[in-house]
């Protein structure tokens, strides 16, 4: 008996099969590539008797979710399925070779992705439409719901800090509030990338549905995001990857604790509190997790927790903590520990504003005009109501 539970939503994999007959592919995956049945479409797919199966290609975290982030380590050969690996960490800028896309007729994609910008399954795949665009293949990819919903919050990545490390893709907000296939639509478009493409659509989806209310069960994409509220936690602090704080790497709930030896946590709980920030509270939480460079640091610090996802504003919550954060420890708050703080931003404004001791609240107006902007220059790519 299948006790997988089939959800509200139904995932196009019936239409992939149809849509797959008579042709020679290749699969650019992670480990939540699943069917209906909860199946990897890894071990699905090359079982289709009227479907070659050419190569994999790997990404983060490899096909089947079993390396770290980072992690080059990718197996030439898939030891379960026989089918060769083709290594992304083994070309210039980890993007997609054109040379193998040429001998295939398409390539699927498909990885859940946490509905925030910075994150690399998504650049990904649109540095391999731009490789498939070159060799003349298609590309497929099988939707996917934004787990953050439809809303649009925070500022378009400015041309300079694109693609820098996988960081971001094409101009849009941090928080995007579409679908990996709608981002695809509108790349391809707005971008003029002539890469053939399919996108093929969920049935029973809405855009302002929770990931809960899709009924589908989440799969972790990353370590770090093992759960549907992690995606809200790195949403709200993700920007504070290269900070001088722990993001409570290396804890059960990644990106929900903020701390530091030097920190507060009550103080800095009480400070966002006061600012009546909608669907989240903050309390003091002790606990020990990687601090810069080391391991295993007692950091004093908070906990989000989540009162009303829908009503919850995280890139408003991440500036406001910035802007605490920066007002209480001038000296022991380093925004740009790293140099990809700027580049994961997608602007330096933030940086420059706290160096130059300003408050960084002004941006919340500047990225309130961004997004609104946005939302109306995706309206032709939306595919669901």
């Amino acid at each position: 008996m299948n006790n997988w539970p089939n959800g509200k939503v139904i995932l196009p994999i019936e239409k992939l099969h149809d849509h797959l007959r008579g042709k020679k592919i290749a699969l650019m995956m992670n480990a939540t590539a699943r069917d209906n049945d909860g199946a990897a479409l890894i071990d699905v797919i090359p079982a289709y008797t009227d479907v070659e199966v050419s190569f994999f290609i790997g990404m983060e975290h490899g096909v089947r979710g079993d390396l770290y982030a980072g992690d080059p380590g990718l197996q030439s050969v898939d030891k379960k399925t026989g089918i060769p690996i083709v290594n992304l960490y083994d070309y210039p800028d980890w993007r997609p070779p054109v040379e193998p896309l040429k001998t295939v007729d398409a390539v699927v994609f498909c990885a859940q992705d946490t509905g925030v910008r910075h994150w690399t399954y998504t650049p990904w795949m649109l540095t391999l439409m731009d490789a498939a665009a070159k060799a003349g293949c298609e590309v497929v990819i099988p939707d996917r719901p934004n787990p953050l919903g439809g809303a649009v919050e925070g500022n378009a990545t400015e041309e300079q800090y694109r693609y820098i490390e996988l960081l971001n893709g094409f101009g849009y907000p941090l928080r995007h509030g579409m679908t990996i296939g709608e981002l695809a639509l509108m790349y391809n478009e707005t971008q003029h990338v002539g890469c053939k493409l399919t996108v093929l659509p969920m049935e029973n989806y809405r855009r302002d549905m929770s990931y809960e209310e899709t009924g589908l069960p989440w799969l972790p994409p990353s370590p770090n995001i093992p759960t549907v509220d992690s995606c809200y936690y790195f949403n709200a602090t993700g920007l504070l990857q290269a900070a001088s704080i722990s993001k409570g790497i290396g804890t059960t709930t990644p990106f929900q604790y903020i701390g530091a030896p030097w920190m507060d946590g009550q103080k800095v709980a009480d400070a966002l509190n006061s600012r009546d920030l909608p669907g989240v509270f903050c309390i003091e939480k002790y606990y020990k997790a990687k601090y810069i460079a080391e391991p295993d640091v007692l950091c004093d610090g908070f906990m989000i927790l989540l009162t009303d996802k829908k009503a919850f504003r995280p890139v408003q919550f991440q500036l406001n903590l910035i802007d605490v954060l920066a007002t209480l420890y001038p000296e022991d708050f380093v925004l740009d520990a790293h140099y990809l703080a700027v580049p994961r931003m997608g602007t330096a404004d933030v940086v420059d504003s706290v160096k130059q001791g300003k408050s960084v609240m002004w941006l919340e107006e500047k990225w309130g005009r961004e997004s609104a902007e946005f939302e109306l220059a995706r309206k032709p790519y939306l595919i669901y109501e």
